[in-house]
């Protein structure tokens, strides 16, 4: 009211009545413009997600229990209040959705739906519309939809259509109180006009340009097919951003609500219908919102369940329904994280770090002048041979005893040393100092951030971060170490960048930039949003770093890639070693690889397309760094499994440790008896005694002849002349004595580093003991009869020497020194290790069930009788893994077939191992099903079929149907035609007889006999193959079924055989040390 008692002129008071009120109704409708909001719009600002009431949201309020020993969880534990408030917030959601369900059900919306879209074409169907009743009401709901919806649009095209069309405007109108009389007045006219003809309809409606929203109104099929009319509005909005909504009118025929709902489907956009009559009510818009009420009333239904039972049981039972959603992406509020996690870096200024390369340059026993030949060089003397005239021959010089030894040089060349005990006493010393040193610099590699990272050398970096899908329960562990690494390692740096890769590539700069604290701690609130999906695209990561960060890399130093990974890259890893040679070749730029580990993936039916056990992944990655001039470092939750800056100066301290022993001897006093025995020496004469080298044991009358014989070879021989002055006689040796080698273990044997694709027995062969010269016997002199028997015997004069042992009623002596033994027991327990190695290779993924599958090309054949039923879906995943593992990556073909009362095969011919097939063969596996008896010659009469094929892998777990002997004379009768080995898996070795048969069967072709390892089995020998077996309590292997696991652990047995007797020797001959008396130099 004004100052006169008035109302004052809102400006919407006009002079007619009618425009008042509509302005009026107009002004009142945008008090409520909200509800009017497009329905995406509405549920995305409203739905569960935005409002986060989702399963994800409930369990990042919760706290994560994990499984005890692993990092897997197994519970979440929830409050009463959280709970409680988490059900409170949905019921109140349920009833927003419902409410909104009630106002879509109401006045035009519920015979026409929620129009959509500011610029609307109404295309009005009229075939159906007859006079009386049916056309009012139809008018009369036309008009609420005109009042409701169309009146707030910004401009509207109205069009009905049967036969032939009818406009009321030429163009679109922008919407006015005239406008919406017109088109009241327009829709009172509307008169039947025979046919639906909507094709004719939509081709007016596109030509017409400015609009957004088609809307068609119709009670009957239109004229067209669907497919027509389909193909026509696809092709026609394809590059418009136009909303299409069929609207079916109240039609009591089921057929043009089923034709125009598969309509919309096809083209993408929205339907509506009500039927009052069928009670048929379906719109796009309710079914999302009813979509939302169930997802939140079955989240309601676990609250509830959490709230009235205990707090175990409800969380066990939801914890199969939270792994999908774990699955679907990483709840990082779920995992435990460490102390200030989120906080802002704390940050250090390290000193200049070395690679331990580098490092070794400055502090090694060569730049130190410790070295062993550099220690020696100035009491060391070349023998000397020169031609004496009065005899006309050449003299070479001799040397005493007791003043000089001979001393085999670095260059194979043998040197007259002279000895200076306290000068060796002083190296000795100088070696244990430098030694500490060395240790304490591995245990300085081994803390903090470098325990994960190695030293961070370089002056320009790059860290490539693995974030791919596989490591989403691990990407608070990843974060954490990459904020000790800013912390305390890239503080004095020039520049960097962190890039982050998983199928996609992310980074956080788009360049490297230069070193400063705002843009580390930038770098770690960048690293705290990172999301772990998609799969390991390491060769994308790569490029990005190369050609972009380091894209000057000629023009500057010092420059490294750090590759932050635990597993397998997406690429072949020949392809990364090539692309990195050529990318750090004439450049200083070296690519560092720290890879991680956290256990064998557990492996479904969809397993990845790449997949690398650990150990090959390690090999792979240590490949690479070779090719790129970086080093390799290898950790997990235990600790560093590998480290080249590690290996570095273990191989030096392994060197100084060398140098000590070599250099003197542990007891100064017995210089006397046995001058520096470590040092590889030449006995000067006869009389100074037998080389302890082994000896053979043969019989005690050739072992004399032949020690005599050596003895007359070794005897000194004089050349006697006068001298030039007098009559005095000289002498030179003319011949000096050819002592005995000492044979010595090799500590440095060649063993393989990555196990390779072969059978047991062929591995065995190449690296057995045998082949490796470790037997036992080789310490063990000839057969003392001097302590049983009063006779003369040649080997006597050994019992006051060597000690002696009795090995099966035999007296034996020990020929071998202390050093040689800790040397020979060192390699045995290296052997030792690498053959557990093998044997757990042998027992992990797909060789546990299938073994190793050996030939280029071979046919898998199933037993899926119905005894096969128990372990039909473990073979499934089994068969899966081996797909992937060994025939996808050692094979060059392969086909898959099972066998029952029929047979069923994968394809015709055996096909080439590619990841299309391998996909498709994964596909065929799943549908197999256990039923029927066992048709063994069958099966193997038509595998024989298959040309160019090399080896049968045959999987069963009983006898044939028909005879064992018919069957193994069949197979004799086709291997006359093709030689074909056929390696038999037995799933059930209790059955001896069927054991017995596959056993027979593998023999007779030349292939192996396999049987799987139970899970008692492996639970009994998993301390044992985790330590290696190298204690002497330690219980044996169990007895393997399996060819190739039995071989192996014949090996090891006799392994762990021969370092128990060479432990036991190594005590006798320190007792014999300890008892023996003291020697005083005078």
């Amino acid at each position: 009211m004004d100052g006169l008692g008035q109302n004052s002129d809102n400006g919407l008071l006009v002079t007619h009545v009618n425009q008042t009120q509509d302005l009026l109704r107009l002004q009142g409708s945008k008090t409520q413009s909200s509800d009017w909001e497009d329905a995406e719009d509405w549920l995305s600002a409203h739905s569960l997600k935005c409002q986060k009431l989702t399963l994800a949201d409930l369990i990042s309020q919760g706290t994560a229990v994990l499984e005890e020993g692993t990092n897997v969880v197994q519970k979440i534990r929830f409050s009463t209040q959280i709970i409680r408030h988490f059900e409170s917030k949905l019921s109140d959601t349920i009833e927003l959705y419902q409410q909104r369900i009630q106002w879509l059900t109401e006045n035009s919306k519920k015979a026409f739906g929620l129009i959509k879209g500011a610029r609307v074409s109404v295309l009005i169907d009229v075939s159906s519309v007859s006079s009386g009743p049916q056309k009012e009401e139809f008018q009369k709901d036309l008009m609420s939809l005109i009042d409701e919806q169309l009146s707030h649009k910004e401009k509207l095209f109205v069009l009905s259509f049967g036969t032939t069309t009818r406009s009321l405007w030429p163009d679109p109108t922008e919407v006015s109180a005239s406008t919406l009389r017109e088109l009241k007045l327009w829709v009172k006219t509307l008169q039947p006009a025979g046919g639906s003809n909507l094709l004719q309809a939509l081709k007016k409606i596109f030509t017409l340009k400015g609009l957004d929203s088609l809307v068609a109104i119709l009670r009957s099929c239109p004229d067209q097919p669907s497919e027509i009319l389909s193909d026509y509005i696809q092709q026609s909005t394809m590059g418009r951003d136009l909303n299409v909504h069929f609207i079916t009118y109240k039609c009591d025929d089921q057929m043009p609500p089923a034709v125009l709902k598969n309509l919309a489907e096809a083209i993408s956009g929205y339907y509506h219908c009500y039927s009052p009559k069928m009670e048929l009510y379906t719109s796009r818009d309710v079914d999302e919102l009813l979509a939302e009420i169930q997802k939140a009333q079955s989240l309601l239904g676990h609250m509830q369940a959490l709230q009235h039972s205990s707090p175990c049981e409800g969380l066990t039972c939801t914890m199969e329904e939270i792994s999908t959603e774990i699955a679907k992406g990483p709840l990082v509020s779920l995992l435990p994280k460490p102390p200030k996690h989120d906080a802002p870096l704390t940050i250090e200024f390290p000193n200049l770090d070395k690679t331990s390369a580098e490092w070794l340059k400055v502090n090694g026993l060569k730049a130190k002048k410790l070295g062993l030949y550099q220690v020696l060089a100035p009491n060391a003397f070349s023998p000397v041979e020169e031609f004496v005239p009065i005899l006309q021959k050449t003299v070479s010089s001799t040397i005493h005893e007791k003043a000089m030894i001979q001393f085999e040089w670095h260059d194979g060349t043998v040197k007259n040393v002279h000895v200076d005990l306290p000068f060796l006493y002083d190296y000795q010393k100088q070696l244990s100092r430098t030694m500490r040193m060395y240790e304490r610099r591995i245990e300085w590699l081994s803390l903090a951030s470098r325990r994960i990272w190695g030293t961070v050398c370089e002056k320009r970096v790059v860290i490539l971060l693995d974030i791919s899908a596989t490591n989403s329960m691990y990407i608070i562990h990843i974060q954490h170490s990459l904020r000790l690494l800013l912390e305390e390692q890239l503080s004095n740096k020039d520049y960097f960048n962190l890039i982050a890769f998983g199928s996609t590539i992310e980074s956080w700069r788009p360049e490297m930039v230069p070193m400063s604290h705002d843009n580390l701690q930038s770098a770690w609130r960048w690293v705290l949003n990172l999301r772990c999906q998609g799969s390991r695209n390491v060769l994308s990561a790569l490029r990005k770093a190369v050609e972009v960060d380091f894209k000057d890399k000629d023009k500057h130093q010092s420059q490294g890639i750090y590759l932050f990974t635990g597993g397998i890259p997406d690429q072949d890893m020949p392809t990364l070693s090539a692309y990195m040679a050529e990318a750090c070749g004439g450049c200083d730029l070296q690519l560092n690889v720290c890879l991680f580990y956290v256990g064998e993936p557990k492996m479904d039916t969809t397993p990845p397309a790449c997949y690398a056990s650990h150990t090959d992944t390690a090999t792979a990655y240590w490949e690479v760094t070779r090719a790129a001039g970086g080093r390799f470092h290898w950790f997990g939750d235990t600790g560093i499994y590998e480290s080249d800056d590690i290996n570095s100066i273990m191989s030096e301290m392994e060197k100084a440790l060398n140098y000590s022993q070599k250099s003197v001897n542990d007891d100064p006093d017995r210089e006397k008896s046995l001058p520096l025995k470590s040092l590889k020496w030449r006995p000067l004469s006869s009389r100074a005694g037998i080389s302890p080298a082994a000896a053979q044991p043969v019989k005690e009358g050739m072992m004399e002849r032949r020690r005599k014989t050596r003895s007359r070879e070794a005897e000194t021989s004089l050349s006697l002349f006068y001298t030039e002055t007098g009559n005095n006689v000289g002498s030179v040796y003319k011949k000096y004595p050819q002592g005995r080698g000492v044979r010595r273990t090799s500590s440095s044997m060649d063993l393989p580093r990555k196990d390779t694709v072969c059978s047991s027995q062929e591995w065995v062969a190449k690296y057995g003991l045998k082949k490796l010269k470790l037997e036992i016997s080789r310490c063990l002199g000839p057969n003392c009869t001097h302590q049983k028997s009063g006779q003369r015997s040649a080997s006597a004069r050994h019992c006051s020497i060597f000690p002696s042992i009795e090995i099966h009623g035999v007296v034996r002596h020990i020929q071998w020194t202390p050093r040689e033994m800790e040397v020979y027991i060192r390699c045995v327990e290296k052997v030792l290790r690498r053959y557990v190695q093998r044997l757990q290779w042998l027992l992990s993924g797909s060789r546990r069930l299938f073994g190793t599958v050996l030939e280029n090309r071979v046919c898998i054949l199933l037993d899926t009788s119905g005894s096969m039923d128990p372990y039909l879906q473990q073979v499934k995943t089994e068969l899966v893994l081996l797909i992937w593992e060994q025939l996808r990556k050692h094979c060059d073909s392969f086909n898959l077939l099972s066998f029952a009362e029929g047979l069923q095969w994968w394809q015709d011919t055996l096909v080439e191992t590619t990841d299309a097939a391998c996909h498709e063969a994964m596909q065929w596996v799943t549908h197999m099903q256990a039923q029927g008896s066992t048709s063994i010659l069958q099966a193997l009469m038509k595998a024989f079929s298959f040309h160019d094929l090399e080896g049968l892998y045959l999987l069963t777990d009983g006898k044939p149907d028909t005879s064992c002997s018919l069957v193994l004379n069949e197979v004799q009768r086709l291997r006359e035609k093709r030689d074909v080995k056929v390696h038999t898996i037995s799933l059930n070795c209790s059955d001896r007889a069927a054991a017995e048969f596959l056993r027979k069967l593998a023999s007779f072709t030349g292939g192996r006999y396999h049987c799987p390892v139970g899970e008692d089995t492996l639970s009994k020998i998993h301390n044992l193959l985790t330590k290696g077996f190298i204690d002497e309590k330690d219980p044996t292997l169990p007895p393997f079924e399996g060819d190739d696991l039995r071989r192996l652990a014949q090996e090891i047995t006799k392994a762990r055989s021969f370092l128990s007797q060479a432990q036991s020797f190594r005590s006798q001959l320190q007792k014999k040390n300890e008892a023996e008396p003291k020697v005083t130099l005078s």
